[in-house]
């Protein structure tokens, strides 16, 4: 099952292109927070939460690499050296009390253009930086609701409530956030896998300041 995107790039995020469904039942947790600077420019926070069954997936195959996705630091640095303008500031991978595995990254983009294509994600400034909006096309699983029942049943039990959060603070106090909420000077948009590979999230998220 692949997930729409626009780039065949091999995705950092979470479930873009190529990405399987067990990569997406594997991460239980995902916080992504954007800061766009009065410069134009964006420091970025990624967390990932990955379940107890995920680590060390990659080396029981013969990897070099723990996990069956790209958020190893050599994947970050590497991308870097692909997409120019967005450098990899931090990174750090820790197991927490229930076993799973929290990767903290950090990121700091010379524009809204270039994390986009870092991230391989659809993400867009309308207008200024001082006075504008951020349009976030939220990514959509196509076949899911297609496949195996027996599959399915078997996915939906591990996925439980697994959810995707979104954050976004512009340069000023954003005064508009559809859907999502306004918290203080942050934007915040909390999405639900199930909700995602069964499609019921709205195409996009549009955040004006």
């Amino acid at each position: 099952m692949g997930v729409t995107s626009t780039s065949s790039t091999r995705s950092l995020f979470f479930f873009m292109t190529g990405i399987s469904v067990f990569f997406l039942t594997s991460c239980l947790h995902l916080d992504t927070d954007i800061r766009l600077k009065k410069d134009g420019g964006v420091k970025v926070s990624l967390t990932y939460i990955l379940a107890p069954e995920s680590a060390d997936f990659g080396r029981g195959f013969g990897s070099d690499e723990p996990w069956p996705l790209p958020l190893t630091e050599k994947d970050f640095r590497l991308q870097s050296l692909r997409v120019p303008g967005v450098e990899l500031t931090g990174y750090r991978v820790r197991t927490i009390s229930d076993g799973s595995e929290r990767i903290d990254v950090r990121l700091e983009a010379d524009s809204m253009e270039s994390l986009s294509c870092y991230l391989d994600l659809d993400l867009s400034l309308r207008g200024g930086v001082e006075s504008g909006s951020l349009v976030f096309a939220i990514p959509t699983a196509e076949d899911y609701p297609e496949a195996d029942s027996g599959v399915r049943d078997a996915l939906n039990a591990i996925i439980g409530d697994s959810l995707f959060r979104f954050s976004f603070t512009p340069p000023s106090k954003p005064i508009f956030s559809e859907p999502g909420i306004i918290d203080g000077r942050t934007a915040v948009l909390e999405i639900l896998l199930s909700d995602i590979l069964y499609g019921r999230t709205p195409d996009t998220w549009e955040v004006s300041w």
